[in-house]
């Protein structure tokens, strides 16, 4: 008989068909894993072992080969009395795909307020990379935002004077906001992020200099995924175009890779698309230049 199961994250609520108890895969509501209850041999239903309620994305979950990789997606149907929901579909579906992008671009959204805000308040963009008198590399712009996201007291706490990597800055390393990760790499280095910026010749943070919103043809790349973590967050690394850039999943030098298909971008204006690894690369060279005066078309990639 079909049984009633809530969403641990998002808090939805739905039927299921008994078929698929002890079973895994993203919730198609808010794109998390999840693992349904599972029957006793009294034929009462226990709950799943919390390991298996993380939130973790599907790829990550190598123990699940057996029973292959299982998207949880909403159907709606006719039952008896009225109309029930019940999980179906037994294969990553288009909806959960879309709550994942949606869940990591609105990250990204957030990251690109605050460097707009920070833009706003000192007239250009962040260095992507601190410095001292010397021109040794500290620590990265995700120090410098951190106040514009809310995290003014970790950025107080943090030695300006002292690159990422010294004792009283690493001991920071596990605090990073959350907002600088995706949920959906299965890394489990609590410090690693996977929000970068796109620097280099031709884009918005060339060596000369950072420039500013001002700066930008609409549309403009500001910040961009890259799968599996880049650094640790305050690490001074970013995407460096002059090494090559395309849509793939290899990080440091392409975009993407933690959404099958796509790469998620957010512009200057703070919107996110995600752009399938099928567009050309004069698009993505197009989006990286601030006023390089090339067409951007966007018509192919979805607005999240």
């Amino acid at each position: 008989m079909p049984f009633e199961f809530v969403c641990p994250f998002c808090h939805h609520r739905t039927r299921v068909d008994d078929k698929y108890a002890g079973q895994s895969g993203p919730c198609a509501s808010c794109g998390r894993n999840v693992t349904l209850p599972l029957f006793d041999k009294n034929g009462l239903l226990v709950k799943s072992p919390a390991s298996e309620q993380s939130g973790a994305p599907v790829a990550s979950r190598k123990k699940w080969a057996p029973i292959g990789i299982i998207a949880i997606a909403l159907a709606t149907v006719v039952v008896a009395g009225g109309v029930g929901v019940y999980f179906a579909i037994p294969f990553i579906t288009k909806k959960a795909a879309l709550a994942a992008q949606r869940s990591d671009s609105s990250n990204m959204i957030a990251i690109a307020e605050a460097l707009n805000a920070y833009a706003l308040r000192y007239g250009t963009y962040p260095t992507p990379v601190v410095k001292d008198n010397s021109g040794t590399p500290l620590y990265s712009w995700r120090v410098l935002i951190l106040p514009f996201l809310g995290y003014q007291q970790l950025y107080d706490r943090f030695q300006l004077d002292q690159p990422y990597d010294s004792p009283a800055n690493l001991s920071l390393a596990i605090e990073m906001p959350r907002v600088f990760a995706s949920s959906f790499t299965g890394s489990g280095n609590v410090d690693q992020t996977n929000y970068s910026l796109l620097v280099g010749p031709g884009t918005l943070f060339p060596a000369s200099g950072p420039l500013s919103p001002a700066d930008a043809e609409d549309p403009t790349i500001l910040v961009v995924e890259t799968n599996d973590g880049m650094c640790s967050w305050s690490e001074p690394m970013d995407i460096d175009v002059g090494k090559g850039l395309s849509i793939g999943s290899k990080p440091m030098k392409h975009i993407g890779g933690i959404h099958k298909g796509v790469a998620i971008v957010v512009t200057v204006k703070e919107e996110a698309y995600a752009i399938p690894a099928t567009n050309s690369q004069v698009l993505v060279d197009a989006l990286v230049t601030p006023k390089g005066g090339e067409t951007a078309d966007l018509s192919a990639a979805v607005k999240l």
